[in-house]
């Protein structure tokens, strides 16, 4: 009686085992409805008359439908403040084609230039030819001061042709989801690291950024310190971005590189971003990418406080792993 006793027990316990370990798989292996990355903008015009204007989707038609003027006329463009709020994916890749379609065509203009991230990670080929598509159109990145950018969301947001960070960028190693033992599985980890260095090399960021990168096991997240961040170049912007923007400066002013520089060496510090044409924008920037009080629908990509210090030395953010590490 018994055996026959300990024996349904243990069935029951085994039974319940397998559920939470299923459970358990199912939420670390499948993505929340809520976590792939949207590119979204909001009307400044409405925002600064109104408050808070209605979020919208590059990729829904609906909302960037602008209506067409008769006799030829032009509409003048909408200016908005875009943002991007998730998990990074090829979707964000094509939403930011049509976003820079219609810059081009002349029915949107990006508020300072500038693209907001908040986000905890994703797919890092996606995140690099977002950052490569950023720097081509000479778009600008910043991060607010409730945000973070973490793991992919920092190839994304190295792609700003000049970078602001008040919030936290976090970084670590990359690593393969699946976990088959391929024969090739070495080789295919080695091209990934070529990839990136190829990637942060391209983006004229300094080796010790892709070393940074490396030595942070892809378990953990490590918050780059302030002081790093100007190290890196992942604030501010990079040494050949400033050199053609000099030039340009200087070409402007009809002056010579040596004389511009003097004069740029005794100009005051402007705060992030420095639009172009040599105006400088002082105004307090938001603290959230969406420009207010975080939006429900925005929370996710805002994380939650943690001691940088403490970040840095334990790896450990306080935020969900699944969601720190994404898909690098």
């Amino acid at each position: 009686m018994f055996m026959r006793v300990f024996g349904t027990y243990a069935g029951s316990l085994r039974k319940q085992r397998i559920a939470a370990a299923v459970a358990l798989f199912l939420a670390l292996a499948l993505p929340g409805p809520d976590l792939r990355a949207e590119l979204l903008f909001r009307s400044v015009e409405q925002a600064n008359g109104q408050g808070s204007s209605p979020i919208r989707k590059y990729s829904n038609p609906s909302d960037i439908a602008y209506p067409r003027f008769s006799f030829g006329t032009a509409a003048p463009a909408e200016e908005v403040r875009v943002f991007l709020v998730g998990e990074v994916s090829r979707a964000d890749v094509d939403s930011a084609e049509v976003m820079l379609g219609l810059v081009q065509s002349g029915k949107q203009k990006i508020a300072g230039n500038t693209v907001w991230l908040a986000s905890n990670g994703g797919d890092i080929d996606s995140a690099m030819d977002l950052g490569r598509l950023l720097r081509k159109r000479g778009i600008f990145t910043y991060v607010a001061k409730n945000d973070q950018c973490f793991s992919a969301c920092v190839f994304a947001f190295m792609g700003g042709e000049r970078r602001g960070v008040a919030g936290r960028i976090g970084i670590h190693r990359p690593y393969f989801l699946y976990t088959q033992d391929s024969p090739d599985r070495q080789a295919r980890f080695r091209h990934l690291q070529k990839v990136v260095k190829g990637y942060v090399e391209e983006m004229d960021f300094p080796d010790s950024l892709y070393e940074a990168i490396m030595l942070v096991p892809p378990q953990s997240m490590q918050i780059v310190a302030p002081a790093d961040l100007k190290r890196f170049y992942l604030e501010g912007i990079s040494p050949s971005s400033e050199d053609i923007a000099d030039a340009a400066s200087a070409r402007r002013l009809n002056l010579p590189m040596l004389e511009y520089l003097q004069l740029k060496a005794k100009a005051p510090a402007c705060p992030f971003p420095v639009a172009f044409h040599g105006s400088c924008d002082g105004t307090a920037h938001a603290e959230t990418a969406s420009g207010g009080a975080p939006d429900k629908m925005l929370t996710h990509g805002t994380g939650s406080t943690v001691n940088p210090s403490t970040a840095q030395r334990t790896g450990n953010t306080g935020v969900n792993p699944r969601r720190a590490l994404g898909s690098y």
